[in-house]
């Protein structure tokens, strides 16, 4: 049997991020057991609650049910633990800060992909960015970082205040936004240090 779901929170449209009993987390992907798959890989998911789920707005109402130890809506437990466990991607975003000279200043972790980059980064020196470069030639809020280009992905760069350079290109011009391409990790130049996204 698999481990009992503790806690969960909508994180994207379709995604939950979970923390299971023995310790698993990251985020699961629901949208192909709504969308894609056949009733008969779904059992305890009816065409009414199918239907009811792929709204956003109702999906991200999820909840744990305590008794079952598994997702809920209201009444409803369409998905069994062991599904959701077996949907679970444990991939987290590391984001690296280093000085010009290369010695690594702080390492982040941040939340699955989808929690990640379905708002995007704030990169600058003040708290309430994602990211925080406390370093000098770093603005409070100096760029912020999105992915998207479906089957071509790449990260959209956008510079907010400050110089920043990434995949080739060197801007200061606040609103400027340009693409690179994302098969690899992102290397940033803010101020006087390097943000490495992986």
């Amino acid at each position: 049997m698999a481990a009992v779901i503790l806690e969960a929170r909508c994180v994207a449209p379709f995604t939950v991020r979970l923390r299971f009993s023995d310790g698993v987390e990251g985020e699961a992907n629901l949208q192909p057991c709504l969308f894609d798959w056949d009733a008969a890989r779904v059992p305890d998911l009816s065409a009414e609650t199918r239907d009811w789920l792929r709204s956003p707005e109702n999906f991200q109402t999820v909840r744990v049910d305590p008794e079952t130890g598994t997702l809920a809506w209201g009444d409803m437990r369409p998905f069994s633990a062991s599904l959701v466990y077996w949907r679970v991607e444990k991939y987290r975003v590391t984001v690296t800060i280093r000085s010009a000279e290369g010695t690594v200043l702080s390492t982040v972790l941040l939340g699955g992909r989808r929690e990640v980059w379905t708002k995007g980064l704030t990169l600058g020196r003040a708290a309430t960015n994602t990211v925080v470069v406390d370093q000098d030639g770093v603005a409070p809020l100096h760029a912020r970082v999105t992915i998207g280009g479906g089957h071509h992905p790449c990260y959209f760069v956008e510079v907010v205040e400050g110089t920043t350079t990434a995949g080739g290109t060197r801007s200061s011009t606040p609103g400027e936004r340009w693409r690179v391409p994302a098969w690899q990790p992102l290397h940033l130049e803010l101020g006087a240090c390097r943000v490495e996204i992986e």
